[in-house]
């Protein structure tokens, strides 16, 4: 039975394991290059986990069936806007969203969606907004569909090579109180 509840520092491992697996299953379909595995090493590793699990400006959902981590919502509280010049104003950012490939297309990231805007809600946010990859088709049509709007672009550069993100925000119920 699928559980959702708020991750711990404890989860540091499990959730770094899962980050690393969607991470390569969705930027290197065609192998895995050297400064994809040094990205994903240095980003995903459990110390680098147990600090954002840590920080009280972080907020995170974990999805478990039994004992196994399927997947997680990663957010920062703190308001920001996103970084677009035609900002729609302030809100809180929905870092990663992963769901383990096998539970992808369940319902799952659909679920921690929504309990991600639920908190957002709770905390008087105006918005979710994040970026995502401008290759993703299916991440990109998943939040269109839940309502997202996409207000421009960003980039997501390391070792030299630069990824186009879309930046996706959606309004929250707080703001239409």
């Amino acid at each position: 039975m699928l559980r959702l509840r708020s991750g711990t520092p404890g989860d540091a491992t499990c959730i770094a394991a899962l980050s690393t697996q969607v991470f390569l299953d969705t930027y290197a379909p065609d192998g895995v290059r050297p400064d994809l595995a040094r990205e994903a090493l240095s980003q995903y590793s459990p110390e680098q986990f147990e600090s954002r699990l840590s920080d009280a400006n972080r907020s995170f959902i974990v999805a478990e069936v039994g004992e196994g981590l399927r997947g997680f919502a990663e957010l920062d509280t703190r308001p920001s806007p996103p970084p677009v010049i035609a900002s729609p104003g302030q809100g809180f950012e929905l870092v990663r969203l992963y769901i383990q490939p096998a539970a992808q297309r369940t319902g799952l990231g659909r679920r921690l969606l929504g309990e991600s805007e639920l908190l957002c809600e709770r905390a008087g946010a105006g918005s979710l907004w994040l970026q995502a990859w401008a290759e993703n088709a299916r991440a990109l049509e998943f939040y269109r569909a839940l309502g997202y709007m996409d207000v421009g672009a960003s980039t997501y550069t390391f070792e030299n090579r630069s990824y186009e993100n879309r930046v996706l925000v959606k309004q929250l119920a707080a703001a239409r109180c």
